[in-house]
């Protein structure tokens, strides 16, 4: 005959502190993933401290090959976009807000797509499909990227004219965002 043993108050406080551990341990863990997609997706902007710092210097290719900085569009306010082809707000926001602001604004201010950690290919087929005329270029290893203070995708920094980051922007932004964020930070 089979006994059934009782457990002891000592065991049951131990398997209710197991318990208790494992659903804290899982509550951090969520807040932390809540964290880390709402900075890729919320849409949260970080303004810079007035005379932000200087752009970094970092070399990067351009989609015809050439080299290039952040130092070349120093002269003029730039606005630059990190994207890639396996991020579908990306996709969405490079013809429904980028195209249109880009081509409204003239030349008063300079464009660069940066493309993220993306197959060259794949990059392509999407300036392709998407009508994008802007710069395009890529950061292959996300060493601008981070260096910019990137925490999700997509990825907008303003450099004011005198090369300076004015501001940062963490998600996707609509037509209406991306004007009057130029406006506010690059060309009043």
């Amino acid at each position: 005959m089979a006994t059934t043993r009782t457990p002891s108050p000592r065991s049951r406080t131990r398997r209710w502190k197991t318990v208790v551990g494992a659903l804290a341990a899982l509550g951090v863990a969520a807040v932390i993933a809540a964290g880390v997609l709402t900075a890729g997706s919320g849409g949260d902007g970080q303004a810079v401290p007035a005379g932000g710092s200087q752009a970094p210097v970092i070399a990067f290719e351009y989609f015809d090959g050439s080299a290039g900085t952040l130092a070349d569009y120093r002269g003029e306010p730039l606005v630059v976009n990190f994207w890639a082809s396996w991020c579908p707000s990306c996709v969405a926001e490079m013809s429904a807000a980028f195209r249109p602001v880009q081509q409204s604004l003239d030349d008063r201010v300079a464009f660069l797509g940066m493309n993220l950690q993306d197959e060259r290919s794949r990059a392509v087929e999407l300036v392709e499909e998407t009508g994008v005329l802007f710069d395009l270029a890529e950061d292959p290893r996300g060493d601008l990227y981070t260096a910019l203070g990137g925490l999700g995708m997509p990825f907008t920094v303003f450099i004011a004219a005198d090369g300076s980051v004015v501001y940062t922007h963490n998600g996707p932004v609509t037509e209406q965002q991306l004007t009057e964020l130029i406006s506010e930070h690059l060309l009043s």
